[in-house]
């Protein structure tokens, strides 16, 4: 119980960072403000709580599938299953809200490409029906790759050699996308030269690492081949620190946030770890969707600016975001999300009774 709690904990902080990111003057439309360096600092930094969630959100996959797999018939299968009423239910109801209130200029091939979940992979798609929903873009195609990570990656040292690996392929990637941009809009290109899931795959590998060295056990040849992973790591850093720039941002909040989760899952401390941020981490993501309809609608009808103090603002932005996305965030999880995962999981039952059926009266 103390690791699920701690997990919806981190959620529920990763939320509150993403929906206080969303209330800088930025996205209000406000151009003339002043703010003091951290507190801009912080916004700033506040949309690397969806680094957080792709994170733990590798961690609890494997959490869940590691245990499934070992009790079901398809553990594949029915992981699909999950993940499908898991998200789908929620998204396509956001989708029609976005088409109700008009907040984007929807285009059918743009609805269709977020229908299927594959708006992650083109750069017109994105954004472009669902604000900020190219995160569940980039989970889905996570979702895709996960099974076949898990089963290709059994060790700390495999998940960790991995993950290096691919820092450097993002890193070689990103920087041709960069100098090589196809849209004459030069800031959607570097938004999505960030949000693609080649830039963000590691941090999900962050995750799985996460997972191994939670369950890692002493074993004197891993521990032998461990030399070549510190050498890896030894090089990568030496490379980064010459100015080959191998260790993004989101990649260093990753690794933070990776051993913040692994100390809670051993000392869950209530600074963190209580009854509030547990409540929001299990609304976090109707509150995801839904808190940035609100901010949105406040900007389309002009209702964002509460005084000429851009300090005072971003908190009085912030708990009118928070507060209105809380209660319409209650309502979808209660009538949507968990009817959805419900269903979900009487489909997967019955599946699974059907083989126990075969298996005890064979044909």
């Amino acid at each position: 119980m103390q690791r699920l709690k701690f997990i919806d904990a981190l959620r529920g902080i990763a939320i509150i960072m993403v929906i206080l990111h969303h209330s800088h003057p930025n996205f209000a439309g406000v151009d003339n403000y002043f703010l003091p360096v951290y507190l801009d600092d912080i916004l700033q930094n506040g949309d690397k709580g969806v680094t957080l969630f792709f994170l733990m959100s590798a961690y609890t996959l494997c959490l869940s599938f590691g245990k499934k797999k070992e009790i079901e018939y398809k553990p594949v299968r029915n992981y699909f299953l999950r993940r499908i009423f898991r998200i789908v239910p929620l998204y396509y109801f956001t989708i029609l809200m976005v088409s109700l209130i008009q907040i984007n200029t929807l285009s059918a091939v743009s609805v269709a490409a977020n229908v299927f979940f594959v708006h992650g992979l083109n750069p017109n798609w994105t954004n472009s029906t669902i604000p900020g929903g190219w995160t569940i873009g980039i989970e889905a195609l996570f979702y895709l790759l996960f099974p076949f990570l898990f089963y290709r990656i059994k060790s700390v040292y495999g998940a960790i050699n991995i993950t290096l690996a691919f820092i450097v392929a993002a890193k070689i990637v990103t920087s041709v996308m960069s100098k090589n941009p196809p849209l004459k809009d030069g800031v959607w290109w570097s938004v999505f030269v960030y949000e693609n899931i080649i830039s963000q795959l590691p941090v999900f590998l962050m995750g799985i690492c996460l997972y191994h060295i939670s369950n890692h056990k002493s074993d004197s040849t891993q521990l032998f081949k461990s030399y070549k992973t510190y050498c890896f790591i030894a090089a990568l850093i030496l490379v980064h620190l010459s100015g080959g720039n191998l260790f993004k941002a989101h990649y260093l909040f990753a690794i933070a946030f990776a051993f913040l989760a692994y100390g809670l899952s051993v000392y869950p401390t209530s600074i963190l770890v209580n009854k509030f941020t547990i409540w929001v981490g299990k609304l976090s993501y109707s509150l995801y969707l839904v808190h940035l309809l609100i901010a949105n609608l406040l900007v389309k009808y002009n209702l964002n600016h509460y005084g000429s103090n851009a300090s005072a603002e971003v908190f009085i932005r912030f708990a009118v975001i928070f507060s209105v996305s809380v209660c319409i965030s209650w309502v979808t999880y209660t009538l949507i999300e968990v009817p959805g995962q419900e269903l979900g999981t009487r489909i997967i039952k019955k599946l699974e009774s059907k083989r126990k059926v075969q298996l005890t009266f064979p044909a």
